[in-house]
């Protein structure tokens, strides 16, 4: 006959009594989790912390495995069960925190809300071209769009992008859209009416992994096409005779040319076989647009004029022409 009982953890045998450990149920463990700043945008760091526990005892040196949208690291809790993970957010998501288990307590689990993240965004190589730009003409304005995540700037392709214009950089007008291209790229070609600010602005996109509002502006300087002839008179003279150098300056405004006056030409003159002109004089420039102005005339060679330009109008040069000294 033989009687065990496991209760006392005594058996009772034939000839006499042995030992049988007791088996004992694991205890219950708890973690928490912690943020110490919400994230905002993909590859932003966080600190992710937290306490692992057993009936209110600290458990220490045990593995917590931190996952942070993907993103995961084990860590080691210390005297006290606290963990501390740093890791940089790949994409939107929960954050988690898990402790498997061991032989003396049993596994538990942690969460965070979810959070959604985006991605942020920038323009590079943005410009405008020409500057200045004649009054109603195009002006090209490009850039590349990007968006910032883990592995750094990649370009952001397929997003809308929309133009606006203003004088005075305070009151904004709606002017067009565009779609960036596959490596990020975009164009506007809008005709220019006056000097103002152009902005290329990026809406931002709120959903799960978007991005962040961006924008660029560019100052384009309009200017008026300007005209200028030249002619001199006779064109055959005598040594040290008198040349007269004249003809007119106009500038396009408003789709209309107009005479341009009340400004200075400056008159110059290249001898034949040299490649240097020399200045001689300013004419001035009547209100009507004509001018004249008479020179002593030494050497065969040619005459012309130049319209140095304001903010309002471009600078010209008019064409040359031939006087021929005897």
């Amino acid at each position: 006959m033989r009687i065990i009982a496991v209760s006392t953890g005594l058996a009772l045998l034939a000839g006499g009594l042995a030992f049988a450990p007791p088996a004992y149920a694991a205890a219950g463990s708890t973690l928490t989790i912690k943020v110490a700043a919400p994230p905002a945008f993909i590859g932003d760091e966080v600190t992710v912390t937290g306490k692992l526990t057993s009936g209110g005892k600290a458990l220490a040196d045990r593995d917590v495995l931190v996952d942070v949208a993907g993103k995961r690291q084990i860590v080691e809790t210390n005297g006290q069960g606290l963990y501390i993970a740093e890791l940089r957010v790949p994409r939107s998501g929960a954050f988690t925190a898990d402790f498997f288990g061991d032989s003396s307590y049993n596994e538990s689990t942690a969460a965070t809300p979810f959070y959604n993240v985006v991605y942020r965004t920038g323009i590079d190589g943005f410009g405008a071209q020409p500057r200045p730009v004649a009054q109603n003409k195009p002006v090209n304005i490009t850039g590349r769009l990007y968006r910032s995540g883990l592995a750094g700037r990649e370009a952001l392709s397929g997003a809308r992008l929309d133009l606006l214009f203003s004088p005075d950089g305070q009151n904004w007008s709606y002017v067009a859209s565009a779609a960036t291209d596959g490596k990020g790229k975009f164009r506007f070609a809008p005709t220019v009416a006056q000097d103002g600010t152009w902005l290329v602005t990026l809406p931002a996109n709120s959903a799960a992994d978007g991005w962040a509002a961006t924008e660029k502006k560019i100052w384009v300087d309009s200017r008026y096409p300007t005209r200028l002839s030249a002619s001199a008179t006779p064109k055959k003279v005598k040594y040290k005779g008198k040349v007269r150098v004249y003809g007119s300056l106009g500038h396009k405004v408003d789709g209309l040319w107009a005479a341009l006056g009340r400004v200075h030409v400056a008159v110059y003159f290249r001898a034949k076989g040299s490649s240097k002109w020399r200045f001689k004089d300013d004419a001035w420039v009547g209100a009507d647009g004509r001018y004249g102005k008479k020179f002593t005339a030494t050497r065969d060679g040619y005459w012309r004029t130049v319209y140095k330009g304001t903010g309002a109008d471009f600078r010209v040069t008019s064409g040359k022409t031939y006087v021929d000294v005897r």
